[in-house]
């Protein structure tokens, strides 16, 4: 995405060469070159790269795609846990 960091940018190419299914790229946060969404069923996974460069980790928030309610408050994670929440919220 043109106006997303570098991170992101290649953080979504990663998730292309998973074989992940039924997820949708979402960008709320236009003006927020850190941050991307994932929206999967009625559920929304709000990824940040804010302090990626330091920690190596994304910070993930997950809610209710539809009201906002959140669903796990934001935590730190490495992208394999994050595909293995996606994975989880598939299920």
């Amino acid at each position: 995405m043109r106006n997303k960091n570098t991170e992101i940018n290649e953080l979504l190419v990663k998730l292309n060469e998973e074989s992940l299914q039924d997820y949708k790229i979402v960008d709320f946060w236009e003006a927020d070159t850190t941050a991307i969404g994932i929206q999967i069923g009625n559920n929304l996974i709000y990824i940040s790269t804010f302090n990626y460069d330091r920690t190596n980790k994304y910070n993930i928030i997950i809610e209710k795609y539809d009201t906002g309610e959140i669903i796990e408050e934001e935590k730190e994670s490495a992208y394999n846990e994050l595909i293995e929440i996606i994975n989880e919220i598939k299920e």
